[in-house]
């Protein structure tokens, strides 16, 4: 109390306090009471910042010592009515809770609880290829970080350098093996995970360079290229088509590159052309094919 002795004194309780007050009038006198109820701040507690793997949920826990609450950015909340909503962003969010008493103090309090949200990875484990038996295959897994090496997880791990690797190296040994399919795990420090997959075709004949008998350029999307299949071939030198006379028409030595049957923007007629083809399997070993093609339309 500012002063007992005055008209209007000015009171600041701490709890709920009952003020008497007694005036005199020569011999006359009286007094009278008021009560000061005392109500705290509210109090609130959001929860701990959390963090959330994309695509997954969590609940909210909030506590509080209030009336009335109420919680912010909710497009993104399952029963907003209750202290413990399910969220569920798809990037990194802070919900407030905001907490008042309307008994006796209105004054607003709010708390801030962050979800971190961890975007999914895009993990590749690399096209699907084929190998001959004994022939290092360098697998590659992308889209992760590739600093920490417990982050990767190959399955089934034979003929594997090392399965906890993204970038081990598959050396199949085994001829009654025709194909196997390789599976990566990849898992963020946070927990979260992604997987991909690689079919490898197994060869038991060892590094060769097939190339179809024939094919029909017509624009229907079926057998439209000529092109080799490499097997265990790791230096592709070329593929050369020619005709009758000895013209090359074609050359290349990209990889799934392949002949339209168009030389110089003309259609060539339908009939036997010459092929000639080199690469080199892992070993060095030199792999040359020569034979003839049928073009028909």
């Amino acid at each position: 109390m500012s002063s007992n002795t005055v008209k209007y004194p000015v009171v600041a309780p701490l709890v709920t306090t009952t003020y008497y007050v007694t005036a005199n009038l020569g011999y006359c006198q009286d007094s009278t009471k008021i009560k000061i109820n005392v109500s705290p701040y509210p109090k609130v507690f959001a929860g701990n910042d959390t963090t959330l793997c994309f695509g997954n949920r969590i609940q909210l826990k909030g506590t509080i010592t209030a009336n009335s609450f109420a919680w912010g950015t909710a497009n993104t909340l399952i029963n907003t009515n209750t202290l413990t909503p399910v969220a569920g962003p798809t990037k990194t969010t802070a919900y407030t809770l905001t907490v008042k008493d309307t008994a006796y103090c209105p004054k607003q309090v709010s708390d801030t609880v962050i979800v971190k949200v961890i975007q999914p990875v895009n993990l590749f484990a690399g096209k699907d290829t084929s190998v001959t038996v004994g022939q290092p295959l360098q697998l590659l897994a992308s889209g992760g970080d590739t600093s920490y090496s417990y982050l990767y997880n190959w399955t089934p791990a034979s003929f594997l350098s090392n399965s906890s690797l993204f970038n081990p190296v598959a050396t199949i040994t085994s001829t009654s093996i025709d194909s196997i399919r390789y599976s990566v795990k990849f898992t963020t420090p946070e927990g979260c995970t992604a997987t991909d997959d690689i079919l490898v075709q197994v060869y038991k004949k060892g590094a060769e360079i097939y190339v179809p008998t024939g094919f029909t350029p017509n624009g229907d999307g079926h057998n439209d290229l000529l092109r080799p299949v490499l097997i265990g071939i790791t230096q592709f030198d070329f593929f050369n088509v020619y005709n009758r006379w000895g013209q090359l028409l074609f050359s290349t030595n990209q990889r799934n590159a392949g002949w339209d049957g168009f030389y110089n923007g003309t259609a060539q007629q339908s009939g036997a052309y010459i092929y000639m083809t080199q690469g080199k399997d892992f070993a060095g070993k030199t792999v040359y094919r020569k034979g003839t093609v049928v073009l028909l339309r």
